[in-house]
C-alpha cells in the first residue's frame, strides 16, 4: 500500500473510533485499539486534513519541531494569533466543534445503554455528552450502585480521555466559564486551565489571610467564584486516583488545594498542620514549606501516623536508604530519634529503570548484529566516590568488598534480563585506573588543568557542587539546621579547599559546534534543546579533584597523592577504557551512541564532550536519552516503598515478559508508567494469545499431523483469494517499516507494526477456517493456508529477535529455522519449495500468566 494511502486509512480509523457512523462496521475492540494508539503513540498520527491543508505553511514555519497530531494541534492553538487568517479560522472552528459536540462513544452506547435509561435519562434528553459522562462517573464512584462490570470498565476507559478534554466536563465548563475568560484567558488545554485556577485559589487564600491580619480588604477582581471552586475541587478529586471517595475527602482536597500538598500528607497530618503550621505562619503556602514546618515541629507532633510520615521525609533526606522499604517505613521514627548521624546508604540495587537502559541498548546491539554491523556493547558499574566510601563504612565493609557485592547484584540482574554486553567494566579495575591516569596527564599537558582554591556547597549524595542559590536551610528534629540542595533535597556541606580545576569555560564554543552538527547528536529533541539552553549560558570552571583527606576511595591524581580525581571524570572515562581494550579489529572511537537516563544528561552532554575535546578526542556521535519510570502514575521512591525490582518482574512474567513490556510501553521522549496488572495483561495478550496462538495453530498435530513447515510460493497466497492477498501486502511492507523504526530507536513503534502483522495473520487463519478445509478434503487450499501462516510466523520471530531473544529463539526452533537463516536478510518473505521438519519443542511458547 502506498504511504499516502496508509496515512489516509489511519485518519479514517481515527474518525471511525471517535465519530462512528450509524452503519459503521468498526468493532468496539478496534475502536479501543485506535484510541489507545492515539493516546500513547500520538507522534504516529497525522493532523486531520481539514486543519492540515490551510495550515501547511504555519506548521512549517511555527510548529516545524512538532511531529504528531496532538503536538501539532496544541502548537497551532497555542500560537493562534500568529497564524494566517485562513488557518486561524479553521483552527478556531475545529476547537469550537470539538468542545461543543461529540457523539456518545460506542463503548458507552454498547455496554451502558440500559444503565443510562434507568439512571441518566434526564442527561440523555439534554443531549450533552459531558452531563451524561458526569452522571456515569458519579454512579461509578458510588460503591452501592449496581453498574455492570463492562459498563464500569467503559466509563473508566473514557475517564482517561476526559482528564485531557473539556468536552467531558460540562459542569466544570459552565461553573468556570467566566473565571477562565477573566483569569486564564490564553490557556486552552484543560490540565493547564485547572493548574491556572488552582494557583489563583492559592493566591486568593494567601491574600485573604494577609488581608485579615493587616486589616486590609481584599478585592474580588482576582478571586475565583465559589461555584468554580467547587467544580475545581471535583476535578482535582478525579485526578488523584489514590484518594478514596469518602466524606472527609473534600476537606482533605481543600487543604491540598491551599497548601499544594500531596493529599496523603494532608490526610495524615491535617490536624498537625492546623496546629503547628497554620494561620500563625502564613508563609506556609507550598508543600515544601509545610513539610519543613512539620520537620521542625517533629517532637511536638502527637499523631503517630503523621510522625511516621514526617520521619520518612526526614530520613529520605538524611540517608539514601536501600534496605527493605517496609523496614524503612516501620523504623522511620527510630531512625530520626536514634540514628541521626547515619551516612548515606549502600549504593543502588538494580531497579527497572536501570534495566530499561540496558534493554534499550541491548535491543539496538542485537538489531545491529542482525543487519551485519560489528558491535561493541559495554555496561558496568561506577564504584568510586565519597558516597561509596561512606556507604561501605556504614556497612562495616571495606570499600572494595562492598563494591564487589553491589557490582555482583548488577551483573546478575543483567544476565537474568538477557543483556548481551561484550564488556562489563568496573571502574575499580586496573585497566581503568591506567586509562584515567593517562587521560589526566593529557589534559594537564594541554593546559586544561590548574590548581586553585575552590569554595562551595557540596552534596555528597549527588557527588556535585551546588550553587548557593540552589540550596535552602531546614531544621532537623533535634533543632539543628541543615542546608540541603533544593533540587534533590539532600544535605550539602560547605567546602573551601585547594583542588585541581578544569577549564570548562574555555570550551563553550567548541561544545556548541559539536551540538550544532545535528539534532541527532542528542535525541529526543527535547533533550537536545535542554543542552542547547545550558550552552547559551556562561560555563564556569569545574573542580576535578578532592582532597585525599576527605575522599580516599578513588584514583589518586598523578604526581599528587594528596588529591583524588573527581568521581565523574573517573566514571565517564569507562567508555574510553573499553575502547582501548576492545578486541575489535576496527577503530571503535568515537562511540556511536551512549544510552543514558535523563538525570545524568548534564554529565554526558556538557562535561564528557568537554573533557574529550580538551584532550583532543572526538566526542560521542550521539546520546540517546530516555525518561524515568513511574509506578502506577507515581514517582518511584524508596520512601513510598514502590521501587520495582526486576527480579520480582522476572519471577512473575519471565525475562521475556519484562523485556517486551519495557520496550512496548517505553517511549524515550517521556516517562513510562509501570503497572504490574498492565505488564501481565500485555504479556498474555501479545506473547501468549497473539503470537503464541498463531504458532500453536499452525504447529498443532490436529492440522499439521506430519509436523512439517511447508514451502511457500506466490501461488500459496493466490490460492487463498482476497484474504491471502491482504496478508501478502502486509507481510511485504512490514519488515522495512520495522527496520526503519528500530534504526530510529522507536522500538515501541516497531513492535506495533509486528503485532499488526500478527493480528492480520490470526485474522487470515480464522477466515480461511483450515479445520473445515481439512474436513471437506480441500487439501491444496489447506496446505496453502498452513504454508502462508507459518511463513508469517517465521518473519514475526525474526523481527522480534532484538526485543525478546529467547522467545524468538524458541519460536524459530519450533519452526525448524536453521541458525544461519536468522539474520535480517531472512526477516522478510522468502519463497521456497522445501519442506522442513518442525522442532520437537512444545508448541506453547509463553504460558498464560495467572496473577491476582
Amino acid at each position: 500500500m502506498p504511504e499516502d494511502k496508509t496515512a489516509f486509512q489511519t485518519r479514517v480509523f481515527v474518525r471511525y473510533a471517535y465519530h462512528p457512523p450509524a452503519d459503521s462496521s468498526l468493532k468496539p475492540e478496534c475502536a479501543d485499539e485506535v484510541r489507545r494508539v492515539m493516546r500513547q503513540r500520538a507522534n504516529s498520527v497525522d493532523l486531520i486534513p481539514e486543519v492540515e491543508e490551510p495550515c501547511i505553511e504555519d506548521l512549517a514555519s511555527i510548529c516545524f519541531e512538532k511531529t504528531g497530531r496532538g503536538e501539532e494541534m496544541q502548537c497551532l492553538q497555542d500560537n493562534l494569533e500568529r497564524l494566517s487568517p485562513v488557518c486561524k479560522q479553521q483552527v478556531s472552528n475545529y476547537t469550537e466543534e470539538e468542545a461543543e459536540h461529540l457523539e456518545l462513544n460506542p463503548f458507552i452506547t454498547t455496554y451502558c445503554s440500559r444503565f443510562l435509561e434507568t439512571h441518566c435519562q434526564d442527561e440523555m434528553d439534554d443531549g450533552d455528552e459531558g452531563q451524561v459522562m458526569e452522571c456515569l462517573v458519579e454512579y461509578k464512584m458510588n460503591t452501592e450502585t449496581t453498574m455492570n462490570s463492562k459498563c464500569r470498565a467503559a466509563v473508566e476507559h473514557f475517564q482517561l480521555i476526559a482528564l485531557q478534554d473539556f468536552r467531558f466536563s460540562a459542569h466544570f465548563k459552565r461553573a468556570c466559564k467566566l473565571d477562565i475568560s477573566r483569569l486564564c484567558p490564553n490557556i486552552k488545554a484543560k490540565p493547564q486551565v485547572v493548574a491556572c485556577l488552582s494557583e489563583m485559589v492559592r493566591n486568593d487564600s494567601v491574600a485573604q489571610s494577609l488581608g485579615v491580619r493587616s486589616g486590609n480588604h481584599v478585592g474580588s477582581q482576582h478571586r475565583v467564584s465559589q461555584p468554580c471552586r467547587q467544580q475545581l475541587r471535583n476535578q482535582l478529586l478525579q485526578q488523584h486516583e489514590d484518594v478514596q471517595f469518602n466524606p472527609n475527602v473534600l476537606i482533605m482536597e481543600q487543604q491540598a488545594l491551599h497548601y499544594q500538598l500531596d493529599p496523603v500528607l494532608v490526610n495524615l497530618c491535617d490536624k498537625e498542620i492546623q496546629i503547628h503550621c497554620g494561620p500563625e505562619e502564613p508563609k506556609n503556602t507550598r508543600q515544601g514549606q509545610v513539610e519543613e514546618c512539620l520537620k521542625r515541629k517533629f517532637d511536638a507532633l502527637s499523631s503517630v501516623e503523621c510522625r511516621r510520615h514526617v520521619a520518612l521525609l526526614i530520613t529520605a533526606v538524611q540517608i539514601d536508604i536501600q534496605a527493605d522499604p517496609m523496614l524503612h517505613r516501620a523504623c522511620a521514627i527510630d531512625l530520626v530519634t536514634s540514628c541521626k548521624d547515619v551516612p548515606p546508604g549502600d549504593g543502588r540495587k538494580p531497579h527497572i529503570g536501570h534495566i530499561y537502559t540496558a534493554v534499550i541498548a541491548d535491543s539496538s546491539a542485537r538489531f545491529n548484529r542482525l543487519i551485519g554491523n560489528p558491535v561493541t556493547f559495554s555496561t558496568g558499574t561506577d564504584e568510586h566516590g565519597l558516597k561509596i566510601q561512606q556507604a561501605a563504612l556504614c556497612a562495616n565493609n571495606e570499600p572494595g568488598q562492598f563494591c564487589d557485592h553491589v557490582s555482583g547484584l548488577f551483573r546478575t540482574a543483567l544476565k537474568n534480563c538477557e543483556i548481551s554486553y561484550t564488556d562489563y567494566i568496573r571502574t575499580t579495575e586496573s585497566r581503568h585506573k591506567e586509562n584515567v591516569h593517562a587521560f589526566w596527564e593529557t589534559l594537564s599537558e594541554k593546559g586544561y588543568i590548574y590548581k586553585g582554591k575552590y569554595e562551595g556547597w557540596y552534596c555528597t549524595a549527588d557527588e556535585a557542587f551546588v550553587a548557593e542559590d540552589q540550596t535552602t536551610l531546614m531544621k532537623l528534629p533535634n533543632g539543628q539546621e541543615q542546608r540541603v540542595s533544593m533540587e534533590s533535597n539532600r544535605p550539602v556541606e560547605w567546602f573551601s579547599e585547594e583542588n585541581y580545576l578544569f577549564k570548562l569555560s574555555k570550551l563553550r564554543e567548541e561544545l556548541r559546534r559539536w551540538l550544532k552538527s545535528g539534532p541527532a547528536v542528542i535525541r529526543p529533541l527535547r533533550h537536545y534543546n535542554l543542552v542547547k539552553s545550558w550552552l547559551d549560558q556562561e560555563l564556569i570552571d569545574l573542580s576535578v579533584s578532592r582532597p585525599n583527606s576527605r575522599l580516599s576511595w578513588g584514583i589518586p591524581v598523578p604526581g599528587d597523592s594528596s588529591q583524588t580525581i573527581y568521581v565523574w571524570l573517573d566514571a565517564l572515562l569507562n567508555y574510553m577504557t573499553v575502547a582501548k581494550h576492545s578486541q575489535s579489529e576496527m577503530n571503535i572511537w568515537p562511540p556511536s551512541v551512549h544510552v543514558i537516563g535523563k538525570d545524568i544528561l548534564k554529565f554526558h552532554g556538557i562535561y564528557w564532550p568537554a573533557f574529550l575535546l580538551a584532550a583532543g578526542f572526538e566526542p560521542p556521535k550521539s546520546l540517546l536519552v530516555h525518561g524515568h519510570w513511574l509506578v502506577d502514575e507515581q514517582k518511584m521512591s524508596k520512601t513510598t516503598g514502590n521501587v520495582v525490582s526486576p527480579q520480582s518482574c522476572i519471577n512473575l512474567v519471565t525475562a521475556t515478559g519484562l523485556r517486551y513490556f519495557l520496550m512496548h510501553e517505553g517511549v524515550p521522549a517521556s516517562d513510562g508508567n509501570f503497572s504490574t496488572k498492565r505488564m501481565v495483561r500485555i504479556a498474555n495478550s501479545d506473547l501468549a494469545d497473539g503470537i503464541g496462538n498463531l504458532v500453536s495453530r499452525c504447529c498443532g498435530k490436529s492440522l499439521n499431523p506430519l509436523q512439517m513447515r511447508l514451502g511457500v510460493s506466490p501461488s500459496s497466497f493466490e490460492s487463498c483469494g482476497s484474504p491471502g492477498s491482504d496478508l501478502l501486502s502486509l507481510l511485504e511492507r512490514t519488515p522495512d517499516i520495522v527496520h526503519n523504526e528500530y534504526q530510529q530507536w522507536n522500538f515501541y513503534k516497531g513492535i506495533d507494526q509486528v503485532m499488526a502483522l500478527v493480528r492480520g495473520a490470526n485474522g487470515f487463519f480464522q477466515t480461511m477456517e483450515p479445520w473445515k478445509l481439512k474436513k471437506e478434503g480441500e487439501l491444496d487450499k489447506l496446505n496453502a493456508t498452513m504454508a502462508v501462516t507459518m511463513e508469517t510466523a517465521r518473519v514475526v520471530g525474526t523481527l522480534l529477535q532484538p526485543i525478546v531473544p529467547s522467545y524468538s529463539e524458541r519460536l524459530l526452533d519450533k519452526l525448524g529455522v536453521p541458525q544461519e537463516d536468522r539474520n535480517w536478510d531472512f526477516a522478510r518473505l522468502r519463497w521456497n519449495t522445501t519442506e522442513t521438519a518442525l522442532g520437537s519443542q512444545p508448541a506453547v511458547l509463553f504460558p498464560r500468566i495467572k496473577s491476582e
